[in-house]
């Protein structure tokens, strides 16, 4: 039995999940979001893409629209988003290769940069139980915006991935991580079986250099 890790935005969905559930809200009159709120997320977004983001500075901008809801609108909200939005990102060859894990009796993990309040939910419609994500502080009920512990971001996955194997009593002798994106070097890394799924343009030019799998679920 093997640990089958997955990122998710850009590799089991088309696109970023984080993003679109901005973009979602921002038309969503009932929510108020800054003027340049979707300018200020793709300004954020090409950080990422060039391995610069402030992950903390990007969580608390991001997340103000909800620091006035309740956990239960906020729960509504993110439903509401997965039925409009989610299903439509969701890949069939994405889906057929975490049933193939599972059929495998492999522990199939999704591990994301995007905070847990979307990677949890998100998980669960994509069939897979087990889930990290950025966890954000709780205080009332209310979403503050802040990061609690160890982001899953950078070499961050790794020590979440690390400490997930040895909480559940696995290793990760036989692990798979499959990602998009140049930022998850560290843990494509660490693992035995790294897959570079419809990857960017650095993680392609290292995947090709180090003899990595390269697979495409579009």
């Amino acid at each position: 039995m093997a640990l089958a890790f997955f990122d998710l935005d850009n590799t089991l969905v088309a696109g970023d999940t984080a993003q679109a559930f901005s973009e979602y809200i921002d038309n969503d009159p009932s929510i108020p979001t800054p003027e340049d709120f979707l300018q200020k997320n793709h300004s954020y977004m090409e950080e990422y893409d060039a391995g610069t983001l402030d992950l903390a500075d990007y969580m608390r901008y991001t997340l103000s629209p909800l620091m006035s809801l309740s956990a239960s609108q906020v729960q509504e909200l993110i439903q509401r988003f997965i039925d409009a939005v989610i299903v439509k990102m969701a890949l069939p060859k994405a889906n057929a290769l975490i049933q193939k894990h599972l059929s495998d009796q492999d522990q199939v993990i999704i591990i994301s940069a995007t905070g847990m309040h979307l990677v949890a939910p998100i998980a669960n419609y994509l069939g897979v139980s087990h889930a990290l994500g950025v966890d954000i502080e709780i205080q009332q009920g209310q979403i503050t915006g802040e990061v609690v512990g160890t982001p899953t971001f950078r070499e961050g996955k790794v020590t979440r991935a690390l400490a997930w194997a040895d909480q559940h009593g696995y290793d990760m002798k036989d692990a798979y991580f499959y990602s998009d994106s140049h930022n998850d070097l560290p843990l494509l890394e660490k693992v035995t079986y790294p897959v570079a799924v419809d990857p960017d343009p650095t993680l392609e030019k290292i995947a090709t250099q180090k003899g990595w799998s390269i697979l495409s679920l579009r």
